[in-house]
């Protein structure tokens, strides 16, 4: 079998009225940077990943293993999917608010990301992509005590499912990311002042997303960047179905 990336995604598909407008603004000032050189995503590709759901196949079972379980932590862990998708339904519902932009360099903030500043975090080049980054408002106004997607992905444990970022048991991750598109042979000098120009927009321009079970699509592919589809799929899905996404 061909590897297949399974992940439960918010956003993904076409977007409508100021996420289009904030998008499409944010590559436009990209494309004007890198020419050439950017390799943006499509509008319905760009998706907010909540949880990956990769599996590997045990040969002699044919059970369906947690891959980042078996990657960080050598363990073999049979996903639940009735219990991932009822834990989907519990995080969701109601639903909650992620903020995009908003934060400028000098403003007080009272976490981080990372161990950097939200305005540096915001926006990025890292390891070939563009990243937007966003975090829930209920974070925000908490003081980050209160963090709803790393919760959310730390549940999954429960149905031995490990987020791809809780490498070690401590880790958190409460980043709300979205990969606009890709680069190559970009100097680190263009990667930078396109870094400053699109925080300098983002620190006048914010967005507030839902995120809830309308928001939310399981999506199976055979490029990790959920492009082209295999399979797209709103809540509530079948256990049973979700666990041929991989065949």
């Amino acid at each position: 079998m061909d590897r297949r990336w399974v992940s439960a995604v918010a956003l993904y598909g076409p977007k409508t009225g100021e996420v289009r407008d904030l998008l499409e603004s944010v590559q436009a000032t990209i494309a004007r940077q890198l020419g050439a050189a950017f390799l943006p995503y499509t509008l319905e590709q760009i998706h907010g990943t909540l949880i990956g759901l990769n599996g590997v196949r045990e040969p002699a079972t044919g059970a369906l293993i947690s891959q980042y379980y078996l990657e960080h932590r050598g363990a073999r862990c049979i996903m639940d999917f009735g219990r991932v998708l009822q834990i989907l339904e519990d995080h969701l519902s109601p639903p909650f608010i992620v903020r995009i932009g908003g934060f400028g360099p000098r403003d007080e903030v009272t976490f981080t990301s990372q161990r950097k500043h939200l305005h540096e975090r915001s926006f990025s080049a890292r390891q070939g992509a563009f990243v937007l980054i966003g975090w829930p408002i209920i974070t925000l106004r908490s003081e980050g005590k209160r963090k709803p997607l790393d919760e959310l992905r730390r549940s999954m444990n429960d149905a031995n499912v490990l987020h791809s970022h809780h490498v070690a048991a401590t880790d958190v991750d409460n980043d709300f990311y979205l990969v606009l598109g890709h680069y190559t042979n970009t100097p680190e000098s263009t990667l930078a002042e396109t870094e400053r120009m699109v925080r300098a927009d983002l620190q006048r321009y914010r967005i507030d997303v839902e995120i809830g079970r309308d928001q939310v699509r399981i999506v199976a592919s055979d490029s990790p960047t959920l492009a082209p589809a295999r399979f797209v799929g709103e809540l509530p899905q079948a256990a049973d179905d979700l666990a041929r996404l991989y065949d």
